[in-house]
């Protein structure tokens, strides 16, 4: 019985693919879709990347500045004076 089957569906194998038409124009315009997909996913990630290293190099610099004003506002307040009644005290 088990090759009975098989041989049915070989037999349908074959037979089938008589059947079915393939539209070589519809698979050309659904693989020029996929194309054409594939180009717009890869120009928006070149974009978000480009976007992100310009971003990165922004907060790089602030944090440059930030860390150098922090050691600019440590020299003043080592040069302030602490006492209340100080004439030189800010």
């Amino acid at each position: 019985m088990k090759t009975i089957i098989l041989k049915v569906l070989e037999f349908a194998k074959v037979i089938l693919p008589f059947f079915v038409k393939t539209n070589k124009k519809d698979s050309k315009e659904f693989s020029d879709l996929i194309k054409g997909q594939y180009e717009f996913l890869v120009a928006q990630l070149e974009k978000v990347l480009k976007d992100y290293f310009e971003t990165s190099e922004k907060v790089r610099e602030m944090h440059t500045e930030l860390f150098a004003l922090k050691t600019q506002l440590a020299a003043a307040l080592a040069q302030q004076c602490a006492v209340k009644e100080c004439s030189s005290r800010m």
